[in-house]
């Protein structure tokens, strides 16, 4: 198992990055990664449109994936629900549900 490093997860793309990186731009999430997985630590941060049109569904945290409202399974906890837009993933509020 690899150590657990801190850093942020971008929400448009569902990149992950470490703090050493510099400081996020849009909206992200907080928290640390360990074997290529991402464990949020608190809400949604950062500057940037709420979602209210495009593509519904949820950003899984774990791996950073989307999926559409379509989907035939349940969004599996970490997650955020949003839209999916041509400028990416926009969550539509700042809870993250665990």
């Amino acid at each position: 198992m690899k150590e657990k490093k801190k850093g942020y997860m971008l929400l448009a793309d569902g990149s992950i990055h470490s703090d050493l990186e510099g400081p996020p731009k849009g909206l992200f999430a907080r928290g640390y990664f360990q074997d290529d997985k991402f464990f949020p630590e608190g809400n949604i941060e950062g500057e940037g449109p709420l979602g209210a049109s495009g593509s519904p569904g949820w950003m899984e945290f774990f791996t950073g994936t989307f999926y559409g409202m379509q989907t035939s399974r349940p969004p599996f906890p970490p997650y955020v629900e949003g839209y999916m837009t041509p400028d990416g993933f926009q969550p539509s509020s700042r809870r993250v549900v665990y």
